[in-house]
This record gives C-alpha cells, structure tokens and sequence, in this order.
C-alpha cells in the first residue's frame, strides 16, 4: 500500500485516495497557503473515503473553516464524487469548469432521460442485453457515490487562480472529458495535469452521450497543446508524476496511431457487413467481463471509430437493430478480395 501523503514541494503535497475501480488510487492534492488550503479533486463518497478525509487532515492540520477552495478538475466518479460532500464539512467553495458541472449535474442526477440517453448508445454501439444491464447496475451504483452533488462556482478557461498560495492558469485540455482543466505554476514550471496525460497508462479516451461526438480528435488536439508548458514536472491524477512531458506526449500519440490503426483494420477484417464498436473491442482488448472494463472498452473502441469516420474514409451505418456498424469503402474490398475471387 503507498503512502496516504507524500510531500511534493513546500506547502504541496499528494494524497493517494483508495478508490474501489481497478486503478486502484486517485492522487489527489492539499496546497497549502498562507490563508488557508486548496484540496485538489477528491475521490468518491463513500464511508472509507470520509475517513481517509478525515485522517489527512488531522495529518496535515485542517479542518472546517480552513480550506479556501475544493478544486475539481473534471466530472469523473473519482475526482469528483466527494466534493459536495467535503463541501458541506469543510465550507468551501466547489471550483469546477462550467461545461463539467452542466454535464456532471446531468450525468450524475440518476434521470430517467439520462439513463436511456446512455442505453441508446451502448446498445447502438453493439453491446449485448446482459452488458447493457451490468453497465446500468454501474451507473445506479456510482451515482449514488457522487451525492450530495456540490454548488459549483465556475472557472472559466485560461482563468488565473490563486490556490494555496500559488499563482495558477487554468486551461481546458478536452478529450478525456469535454471540459477537463489542468493547473499552470508558470513560476516553479509545474503542471497540475490530473487525467489529461499519465505517466505509464493512457487516459481512456471513450464516447459518451450528449458529449463530444470526436473526443479522440479532441484529445490529440490537446495532446498538442499541453507541449506547450515548458514542465519541469507533471502531477497526475494516477500513478507517478511525469518530468519529460514532451517525451510523454509523443509516447501517447504513437499508441493512438497503433490503436488507430487496429480499428481500421478490425473493420476491414469484418467485411461488407462491417464492425460495431463492441466487435471492434474484442479486437483491440479481448473479452471483458466487468461492466467498468466493458465501458471502457467499447467507449475508447468507439471513439477510434468515428476518429476514422472524420478523417480516415471510413464509413458507418445503422443496421436494423439499431447497431451502428462501421466499414471501409466498397472499393477497399474489391482490392482486398479481388484475389481470391
């Protein structure tokens, strides 16, 4: 087990929150200022998770009415859950981008249009009706992991903050999620790069309803941005930190040219009758069992599909079912085939 707390720099510290997903780990941040703290994402809301809370900061030596800010960089279960709950112990303002607490409040709300929002899509990505049911029994199950739902005051991109007694910039790096923020030190070139970018996984780039409909070109869009910090160090929000981003960074365009790649040659395996994003999964992951790894899967397989769809020639339709399939050009196949036929 690491360390619940480890110093970073003077007043920084990260906190490794047991989260109970096959990561394992959330790092999430206490910034120390001379007004007070700044926490920095927060894990999910569950009783271990209020006590884990509780123990950093009798560690570290704060309580109500000493933190200035919760920030939140982005809407997932594990950076978010918790913060309308710290919020309500520890009576601080919930900082959030604005497009993550709009879709949050609506991912999260447990409404019936979300919910088939969310099935329309996964059945229309292909899979079967015991996944569709193992992802909704998810979806109940973490939402009720992100209550009370916090009131957000939202931060702008390219905003500047000052959290724990540091000067940062905010900017909004989409791809992972759609209004996903990181943290700019430009004095001690330290980046606060939570999800955007990790140091020995890649972030899951995945489709979702109601948002992005191109999250991987998005991501590779920031993928290039984020180049632009001249980093001497990255804080993840999983795992170790990074210390040559530039480096990281061509290491994750490289494995998304490779994945890209497999689709497309996923789809053109599969014929005239074409691939759903599910078929093109089991290529690129093999068979999933769990309903996590199963959304992953078949989202991050999706989203490589329309990437391919934008860009690549690639073409897709709706079967019968309901299924979007997708398939490379008629006349790919003439010269795949032309001979054996």
């Amino acid at each position: 087990m690491p360390e619940l707390i480890t110093a970073i720099r003077p007043g920084l510290y990260r906190i490794q929150m047991p989260i109970p997903v096959p990561l394992r780990y959330l790092n999430a941040y206490a910034l120390k200022g001379p007004h007070g703290w700044t926490l920095v994402d927060c894990g999910l809301h569950d009783a271990h998770t209020e006590a884990t809370w509780r123990q950093v900061a009798d560690e570290l030596g704060f309580g109500p009415g000493d933190v200035e800010a919760i920030f939140v960089t982005h809407l997932h279960l594990d950076h978010y859950g918790a913060a309308g709950w710290l919020q309500q112990w520890l009576g601080a303002p919930v900082l959030m981008g604005a497009r993550e607490a709009e879709l949050a409040e609506r991912l999260w709300g447990l409404s019936q249009r979300a919910w088939e929002a969310g099935d329309t899509m996964v059945h229309a990505q292909g899979c079967l009706p015991k996944e569709r049911q193992l992802l909704w029994d998810e979806w109940v199950e973490d939402s009720g992991r992100v209550q009370p739902q916090p009131k957000v005051t939202p931060v702008a991109d390219e905003a500047e903050l000052v959290l724990g007694g540091r000067h940062w910039q905010a900017f909004c790096l989409p791809g992972h999620s759609d209004g996903l923020l990181v943290l700019w030190n430009e004095a001690e070139r330290l980046l606060l790069g939570n999800d955007m970018i990790l140091a020995t996984i890649t972030p899951v780039i995945s489709l979702w309803p109601g948002c992005d409909p191109d999250p991987l070109g998005s991501y590779l869009e920031s993928l290039q941005k984020v180049t632009r910090f001249p980093a001497d160090l990255v804080l993840t929000g999983h795992r170790e930190p990074i210390r040559d981003l530039a480096g990281r960074v061509r290491e994750v365009q490289a494995h998304h040219a490779e994945r890209i790649a497999a689709a497309r040659a996923a789809v053109a395996a599969a014929g005239p009758a074409g691939a759903s994003a599910r078929d093109v999964s089991q290529v690129l992951f093999g068979p999933q069992e769990d309903s996590y790894r199963i959304r992953f899967a078949t989202g991050e397989s999706a989203s490589h599909l329309e990437y391919l769809t934008r860009r690549d020639g690639l073409v897709s339709w709706e079967d019968e079912a309901g299924v979007r399939r997708y398939g490379v050009p008629s006349h790919e196949y003439t010269r795949v085939f032309q001979g054996v036929i």
